[in-house]
């Protein structure tokens, strides 16, 4: 492939992974903004009397989906997000994982929590054009 893009069909699946991201990220996040103690009751985690943390991190979902749904109306250009979701949910399973298994009996909600979040980090890394890399920043006019 030359420098002038990805495939229409490589831009479809783009387009179609951000969509998901989008949709999953404002439903998801909205419900951690609005009600942080159920949204994360219902992956079988207490957040305790106080849930700032919480609800920050549904904020930051927001953010997410927000980027994710730029993504879906100019994909090339938000290609790079694709990379951010690569590397955070990477680090963020990793972190994950580390603490489920310092517990006797990790809970199940825990490991349904780290597949959820490594579904983006696979499903990004999946779809990026990394053998044209090198040609990322020119498609969207940065060079």
């Amino acid at each position: 492939m030359s420098t002038k893009g990805p495939s229409e069909s490589r831009i479809r699946l783009i387009r179609a992974l951000f969509l998901l991201f989008a949709t999953t990220s404002f439903a998801l996040g909205g419900w951690m903004v609005v009600d942080p103690a159920s949204a994360w009751a219902s992956m079988g985690i207490e957040v305790g009397p106080t849930p700032l943390v919480q609800a920050l991190y549904g904020g930051a979902i927001l953010g997410e989906g927000l980027i994710s749904a730029l993504g879906v109306v100019w994909p090339v250009r938000y290609l790079v997000f694709l990379q951010y979701m690569v590397a955070y949910k990477a680090f963020a399973c990793l972190a994950a994982i580390a603490l489920l298994l310092q517990g006797e009996a990790p809970p199940v909600a825990g490991w349904m929590v780290v597949a959820s979040w490594a579904f983006p980090a696979v499903a990004s890394a999946a779809v990026f054009p990394w053998k044209q890399w090198s040609n990322v920043e020119e498609w969207y006019g940065a060079q």
